[in-house]
């Protein structure tokens, strides 16, 4: 099956989904993610001496409001780290899409690509989950815009334990390889992943995972206090 194929099909599964979890203003997105982390060290005239990089590992939970206002914790081994606390209104610019409109739609990912290219494609595509709860009727119209681009291959595989959709593309300019990972089931996404391959302007060893991110859970909260409320059958 082709990723256009592939994309379309994920999209019709979100017609009969139920809405995200919880309730209240603030959108809530729990991930995990891997990135590599470089450090430059340079002489006084500028020069530089060394250029290293490793991988760090963060645990994000974010809750933010459609004012720009909320709470991150990012979590490193347990330990609280940069950028957690709390922010007030307009410091944390999600650029929430609240419009279900496909024109609409279709001209904001636009304006987000203004170079056209599948790989910021991709990247819009990742960037609109880390930053906001996806309901089902946008997901369909994110997952049909990106089934519009070309130079896309389509696999199923596995993320971790679970069963899973992937869709994959070259940048071949930066040597990079993007793939984004869905659930089979409700077309949602649950991965992205960046490799460097070889060529890449990277300070370690090539072909190798530079960023990786695993969606854990999003929904609604009414408060920066806990995670949204599970849906209860009573």
């Amino acid at each position: 099956m082709s990723a256009a194929d592939s994309l379309r099909d994920l999209a019709e599964k979100t017609v009969h989904l139920p809405e995200p979890p919880g309730s209240g203003r603030y959108h809530y997105v729990h991930t995990s993610s891997a990135y590599l982390h470089t450090v430059r060290k340079i002489t006084r005239t500028g020069e530089t001496t060394s250029l290293t990089g490793s991988v760090k590992r963060l645990e994000r939970r974010q809750w933010i409001a459609a004012d720009d206002s909320g709470r991150l914790l990012v979590t490193e081994d347990g330990e609280a780290v940069q950028p957690t606390g709390d922010y007030p209104p307009g410091r944390l610019p999600a650029g929430f899409i609240s419009s279900t409109d496909p024109a609409a739609v279709t001209a904001e990912l636009r304006r987000r690509n203004p170079k056209g290219s599948t790989a910021a494609a991709m990247r819009t595509f990742g960037k609109i989950w880390h930053a906001q709860v996806v309901p089902p009727a946008l997901q369909r119209l994110l997952l049909l815009d990106l089934a519009t681009w070309p130079d896309m291959s389509a696999a199923t595989t596995s993320w971790g334990a679970r069963p899973s959709e992937s869709v994959t593309h070259v940048e071949r300019e930066r040597h990079l390889r993007h793939v984004l990972v869905f659930d089979p089931h409700t077309g949602a996404l649950i991965g992205e992943e960046t490799t460097a391959l070889d060529g890449a302007n990277v300070p370690i060893p090539t072909p190798a995972i530079i960023s990786s991110t695993e969606w854990l859970l999003s929904g609604y909260s009414a408060t920066t206090a806990e995670p949204p409320q599970q849906h209860t059958n009573t």
